[in-house]
């Protein structure tokens, strides 16, 4: 297992109607880490718990590579150094970073 990440879109999940986490026609941008075995175990625990404890639906998973090889990268953000010491406290948890809110109109 090796810390993995990825830039997550996330968008409110239209069948809970008592909650809209975002507002209407919004959904957010957010860097992950979690520890997986492969990228493709990261997509699935990312997008697992993101409609399980977030309501939410991942619209599209970008940049999702070890997080090793991220913090490598010039542009590599600073809230990745935080995430990784907080993966490696919490190994079971998913970490979530800044979201950004994004409207709809922005994207279409």
């Amino acid at each position: 297992m090796e810390l993995w990440t990825g830039l997550v879109c996330l968008v409110a999940n239209p069948a809970c109607k008592s909650f809209n986490r975002f507002g209407d026609g919004k959904g957010a941008y957010v860097n992950v880490v979690a520890l997986a075995e492969s990228g493709k175990h990261f997509e699935g625990r990312v997008t697992a718990l993101a409609a399980e404890q977030l309501d939410c639906i991942v619209r599209e998973m970008e940049q999702v590579e070890l997080l090793d090889a991220a913090l490598q990268r010039e542009d590599c953000p600073d809230e990745f150094f935080t995430m990784r010491a907080t993966a490696e406290r919490q190994p079971n948890d998913v970490v979530f970073g800044t979201f950004h809110i994004w409207d709809q109109d922005d994207v279409n």
